[in-house]
């Protein structure tokens, strides 16, 4: 059987995510780019057994696949080993409680096609769990806020790895997706932004976040980020483009206009 040519692979890291994999696994099925879509599960030892639940997916389905583990890493860890099992020339990363719009892979697509980029994210918005949890309805969307920051979703050249800057620091558990666009912002790759809302960051109590411990771990991470010699920072060009659009947003819905996108 000849080899699968996928345009772009996704890394959907899991652990203790049992309830979720149900979710996650309709989401990627309504992908309108799925069958030119690789989807790479990391699954490190996690409580929840999610493996039992993606080994039927992925057999079913020739363009999944699914990595296991027998001890627990971090999600840089796993967004690495995912990165290097990549076939296709773009990767990208979704966590399992985000939700991605339905055309969100193939917007990535049109978008490499008609420009020249190493990095991209969308307009992402931010939800909490309620009983429009990943609705994409207009009249929802308008209401929610946009996120300041592309962490939770980003595109990028799988070949990125191969630079001395490649590839994410496994030293990190919190910021190592800042860290990730400082040194692409200090190595002047290209990024990008596509200004339409492709997809939800869902904002919940059992986020790491929401701990205790967060903010003193958040402090020691940027203890070792400081030893690295570049500025970091979010792109500023990018911070300045979703600034500009939630006041389109807010000046179209005082004018009566509810396109999200506006």
């Amino acid at each position: 059987m000849p080899e699968l040519l996928h345009e772009i692979s996704v890394l959907i890291s899991t652990y203790n995510d049992r309830d979720l994999v149900d979710k996650k696994l309709r989401e990627i099925e309504a992908q309108t780019a799925f069958s030119r879509s690789e989807f790479i599960f990391v699954e490190p030892a996690s409580p929840g057994n999610e493996r039992e639940l993606l080994e039927p997916f992925c057999e079913q389905h020739e363009n999944c696949r699914l990595i296991t583990l027998e001890e627990r890493i971090g999600l840089y860890q796993a967004w690495n080993l995912g990165w290097a099992a990549a076939s296709a020339p773009l990767v990208c990363i979704s966590n399992m409680d985000d939700a991605m719009h339905p055309e969100l892979l193939e917007r990535v697509l049109l978008d490499a096609q008609c420009r020249d980029w190493d990095v991209a994210t969308v307009l992402i918005a931010k939800q909490s769990v309620d009983a429009e949890w990943n609705s994409w309805e207009r009249s929802r969307l308008r209401q929610l806020d946009l996120s300041m920051r592309p962490g939770a979703f980003f595109a990028w050249k799988r070949e990125l790895m191969k630079e001395h800057l490649g590839m994410f620091d496994e030293r990190l558990e919190l910021i190592g997706d800042k860290d990730f666009w400082a040194r692409a912002a200090s190595a002047n790759w290209k990024m990008v932004l596509i200004p339409e809302i492709l997809y939800l960051y869902t904002k919940h109590s059992a986020q790491l976040s929401k701990r205790v411990e967060f903010k003193s771990k958040k402090r020691a991470e940027r203890v070792i980020c400081c030893d690295k010699d570049y500025p970091h920072v979010w792109p500023a060009k990018l911070h300045r483009k979703v600034i500009w659009i939630r006041w389109l947003r807010k000046l179209s819905f005082l004018r009566g206009r509810f396109d999200p996108d506006s």
